[in-house]
């Protein structure tokens, strides 16, 4: 176990220098001493034991994550902090390639960005964990790649907040896009060219929006919502053949769905 520190602006920016030697083709061997260095790092207020230990998936990480940092009370706001930790799995988000090398992502993969655009849910693991304690288990699409990708769910639902936020849209793509069975998304989910994938449904949603209060609905009022396209992705039949009824009514209210 190693206490959790925070990284401070001349650990950041000695960071930043070792992203860019990677990239310029130097090696990454192993934590470096800023991890661990008072002139680099600080202490937490409250001491956090945290374990070097290998993530199957983001959502592993984000859920390991959550646990020691909610436990303990820390600062998830605090720029440092994440940094260190990115710093701390650096082998695991960025690993070597089939070539033998390192190729890091931008510098906002592994240091959160200070501005409120797009970069600043990209980092790999406070993205991530954002996720998770919004969503708990209904997180499970979204983070099922491995913790140095991205993956297509987290791509075309992170860049729209007012989706990635709503609770009950996400359980709602859940429901319609997890395999149980295969503890993984449903094949063809986020291909766009079957019915009712995952790209369509965002812009059903979106439609949607407009004459009802998604956020205040639960996913399975959501799911009645939706067109006939998507009763294939459906969790139980039961549900698909109420939302043809609750379709029927709504469409003497709503304007139709573009095709």
């Amino acid at each position: 176990m190693t206490a959790l520190r925070s990284l401070n602006t001349k650990g950041i920016a000695a960071f930043r220098g070792f992203l860019q030697q990677i990239r310029d083709g130097a090696e990454f061997g192993g934590s470096p001493a800023v991890l661990y260095v008072d002139d680099y790092s600080t202490r937490l207020q409250h001491p956090i034991e945290i374990a070097p230990r290998t993530f199957a998936s983001k959502f592993e990480a984000a859920e390991y994550l959550h646990h020691i940092l909610l436990n303990a009370g820390a600062d998830t706001d605090d720029i440092g902090l994440w940094s260190w930790l990115a710093l701390f799995y650096f082998d695991q988000l960025s690993p070597v390639d089939d070539e033998g090398r390192r190729r890091p992502r931008e510098d906002y993969h592994y240091i959160p960005s200070t501005d409120n655009g797009w970069h600043r849910e990209r980092h790999l693991l406070a993205g991530p964990y954002k996720l998770f304690a919004m969503h708990r288990e209904h997180a499970r699409l979204l983070l099922h790649p491995p913790v140095h990708q991205h993956g297509a769910f987290v791509y075309q639902l992170g860049a729209r907040r007012d989706l990635v936020t709503n609770k009950g849209l996400v359980e709602a793509i859940d429901l319609l896009y997890w395999d149980a069975k295969r503890n993984a998304p449903k094949r063809g989910a986020t291909t766009e060219t079957r019915p009712g994938n995952l790209h369509r449904l965002i812009t059903v949603i979106q439609q949607l929006d407009f004459n009802y209060d998604l956020y205040g609905m639960r996913a399975e009022e959501i799911l009645r919502l939706l067109p006939a396209e998507f009763d294939a992705w459906q969790p139980p039949p039961l549900l698909a053949r109420a939302s043809k009824s609750l379709r029927e009514d709504a469409a003497h209210d709503a304007p139709p769905i573009n095709e």
